[in-house]
């Protein structure tokens, strides 16, 4: 049971979260389609999670991640037959995203949050009872930290991942004799990569800034940290961006030539980050 004062609290972070998308409504917290109360909201008051309970507890900060990525319509078109649903159903889609936060505390303790959020059956069903166990995660959106928040900020030496829902199969450029004599040349399968969570490429960039390899994220769409947090904040971090796989040498499957370094540092789709301090 969570008391008066907490219902307090909510109410006055849903009068600051306003136009955030993010809703707090009785003891349910909802971001982007959370399923329901997230435990780590209640382990908050139960002292299992940044601090112990205080009766009187100085405050909190929320920290909320919304997925607002989509699938790219190829892909879509790919996976439908394989799939079996509706229209519908498959516009409904959305991508699988994990990814780990940070959040320090002023005496510098911190612990770790991994997020996920997305669409556990977004994959081609031939593999995903051996490849994509990681699926049946059950969706994390938002968490709730006790005040002395220092910075959030993505986990140190960590990815943001999305689920790559099925398999692709890299060719390479081969010469061979013909019948004739002639050098006859054409793409022959050498690799496959089966549905997975793939980590997001930052653009590669010289010191002028200058693009050189144009990978998942932009430069300037990271996830940035954030700093200076105090207590009632409320931190929303989006992701944009559309899921993508090559169809660049059979049109009918998912491939790609592997000797080609932009198409496969493309592979998984193109995001950006908007980190909101509220």
């Amino acid at each position: 049971m969570i008391g008066s004062g907490l219902a307090s609290t909510l109410r006055v972070l849903a009068r600051q979260g306003a136009g955030l998308t993010l809703v707090f409504s009785g003891l349910t917290v909802l971001l982007g389609g959370c399923d329901a109360l997230n435990p780590a909201f209640v382990s908050v008051f139960t002292g299992t999670s940044g601090g112990e309970s205080l009766p009187n507890a100085p405050g909190h900060v929320v920290v909320a991640f919304s997925n607002q990525t989509e699938v790219d319509e190829s892909l879509l078109d790919y996976l439908q037959p394989l799939m079996g649903l509706s229209n519908s159903a498959m516009q409904a889609l959305v991508p699988r995203i994990r990814m780990r936060v940070r959040i320090t505390y002023i005496d510098q303790s911190f612990e770790v949050v991994e997020f996920q959020s997305g669409s556990r059956i977004l994959v081609d069903p031939e593999f995903a009872a051996v490849s994509a166990p990681d699926l049946l995660e059950t969706n994390f959106d938002n968490f709730v930290a006790t005040c002395d928040v220092a910075s959030v900020q993505q986990e140190p030496g960590t990815n943001i991942e999305v689920f790559i829902p099925v398999q692709m199969t890299g060719y390479e450029l081969v010469e061979s004799t013909g019948t004739g004599g002639e050098v006859v040349t054409e793409f022959e399968p050498r690799s496959t990569i089966d549905p997975q969570f793939r980590a997001l490429g930052v653009d590669e960039v010289d010191e002028d800034g200058d693009l050189i390899l144009e990978r998942n994220i932009g430069v300037r769409y990271t996830l940035s940290p954030v700093f200076n947090v105090i207590c009632g904040s409320v931190i929303v971090i989006t992701l944009h961006g559309t899921l993508a796989v090559p169809f660049d040498i059979t049109p009918d499957a998912p491939s790609f030539d592997q000797d080609d370094e932009a198409a496969v540092a493309q592979i998984g789709g193109r995001y950006r980050f908007i980190v909101i301090l509220q």
